[in-house]
């Protein structure tokens, strides 16, 4: 379906517009105000709201207004959904709980919210629900004050989420680290507008370049595998599905009304069939998006690792190397004329072996060679590039060495960054250029070990198309 008047409107009314301060209907209108829309609060006890003119429902209203967003309590909600379909509002996302999540008298109003707008061509997004965040188009239908919930710059991970505090836990992750999200996504209980229905759109969608997905229960199951497989072919998707255990499941029903949709093993091999990577928490879920949405995936398993700590270096090659992780990566073997090149470029007591250090002698200009000298290694897949700001020799310079290497080199590369406040700067300065950086070693050799997941599942798609081709059956 369209849902680009949902995503991209030109004009809004806000249900239950408040004129006090700290009321969702006051912050929702408050964060709408500066996205340069057709605004039009709506309250009958209100004349003007914020400068705006107030009208006392939405058949009052000069136009037909994109979105009807209701900040109204779930009894009131029916009756305003069912004047929006009257009208033909082609959205309406729906703010309140009290719903299906909280039992039969919930589940009976949001019944009732169905029959309001069935035959109309109105959808709901919700109830439920945090609403839209989509930084390019300055929607932000949220209830919470941006200065105690600063949003993420634009970016290209499109979030779809069942939770609302996990959608603003994983955003204001992405702002902390300078990593941009193209559209945040609450379906709440998605009582009309689910999971597929944002799948299909973000994955047709030229600007998303990952799909990051949060979910407690699926809408429609096959269909969701259908799209994830058709969609997973193009662009990476990544899933916490969570509820794996019987009393995760039970909160999740009070919490979106949520019900069970199948054992997790069965998930898990649906996942894997349709090519969706599973994480575990917000954290993962938006550190595997970053790397994806920058790099897609590795060609190979073979890793070169550079640093200037040699005990980082022994840590790293621990992830890299463990059977146990899961990762499926190796050291990649330099030759010896590779470790002579390097030998020319280092300090006389550093280790040119993989991993490579550089010790606290390092300077940007020797990483610049030594990156250009692994670059054009053959039997390097991908560079674990360790950067250690406390040596005299380093200095801000070195995030242009970075970018132009992680930007135009042959290998991609995916950065640790340790350290505290001096570092930390650099480590979003980093991610603001759009390069994978990470403050640990895990989270840096996660994030490789999932480009190469993603690569075996792509070189498996073209295997069976070849072998389709020339008619070859498993």
């Amino acid at each position: 379906m369209d849902l680009n008047r949902l995503l991209g409107p030109s004009s809004l009314a806000v249900v239950g517009a408040s004129a006090k301060p700290g009321k969702a209907g006051n912050v929702v209108l408050r964060n709408l105000i500066d996205g340069g829309f057709r605004l039009y609060p709506v309250n009958p006890k209100e004349n003007e709201i914020l400068g705006l003119r107030c009208y006392p429902n939405l058949g009052s209203l000069p136009e037909v207004p994109d979105i009807a967003v209701l900040a109204v309590s779930a009894a009131t909600s029916l009756s305003i959904t069912a004047e929006a379909a009257r009208l033909g509002v082609p959205f309406v996302i729906i703010v309140a709980g009290g719903f299906a999540e909280i039992g039969p008298d919930g589940r009976s109003i949001q019944d009732g919210m169905l029959r309001a707008i069935q035959g109309s061509g109105t959808r709901i997004l919700g109830p439920n629900t945090m609403g839209l965040l989509i930084p390019e188009r300055r929607l932000d239908t949220l209830f919470l004050p941006k200065v105690r919930s600063p949003r993420p710059k634009q970016g290209s991970i499109a979030l779809i989420s069942q939770s609302g505090s996990v959608m603003v836990g994983l955003y204001e992750l992405a702002e902390d680290a300078h990593v941009g999200m193209g559209a945040c996504v609450g379906i709440g209980n998605k009582a009309d507008l689910n999971e597929n229905d944002f799948l299909d759109h973000f994955g047709e969608d030229p600007k998303t370049k990952c799909i990051s997905l949060y979910l407690e229960s699926f809408s429609a199951g096959r269909a969701f595998a259908e799209s994830a497989r058709r969609i997973s072919k193009r662009k990476p998707i990544v899933a916490a599905k969570v509820g794996k255990t019987l009393s995760a499941q039970r909160a999740a029903s009070s919490h979106t009304g949520a019900l069970a949709s199948g054992s997790d093993l069965v998930i898990q091999g649906v996942f894997r069939q349709s090519g969706i990577i599973r994480v575990e928490d917000d954290q993962e879920l938006l550190d595997i998006s970053h790397a994806l949405s920058c790099l897609d995936h590795l060609e190979g398993n073979r890793i070169a690792i550079v640093g200037s700590g040699g005990g980082y270096g022994v840590v790293a090659t621990d992830y890299v190397t463990s059977e146990a992780n899961g990762y499926g990566l190796r050291l990649a073997p330099l030759s010896e004329v590779m470790k002579l090149s390097l030998k020319k470029l280092s300090p006389y007591f550093a280790s040119v072996n993989n991993p490579v250090d550089l010790t606290g002698d390092v300077t940007d200009k020797m990483y610049d060679e030594v990156l250009a000298v692994l670059d054009s290694e053959k039997e390097v897949d991908a560079i674990l590039l360790i950067l250690l700001f406390q040596p005299p020799g380093m200095s801000i310079g070195m995030v242009d060495v970075a970018e132009k290497w992680a930007k135009n080199g042959a290998k991609p590369i995916v950065i640790c960054c340790t350290g505290g406040g001096y570092t930390r700067p650099v480590l979003q300065r980093l991610n603001e250029r759009g390069i994978p950086a990470y403050g640990s070693i895990s989270r840096s050799v996660h994030a490789l070990g999932t480009l190469w997941e993603r690569g075996r599942y792509l070189d498996g798609i073209e295997g069976a198309e070849a072998n389709d081709a020339k008619g070859f059956r498993p």
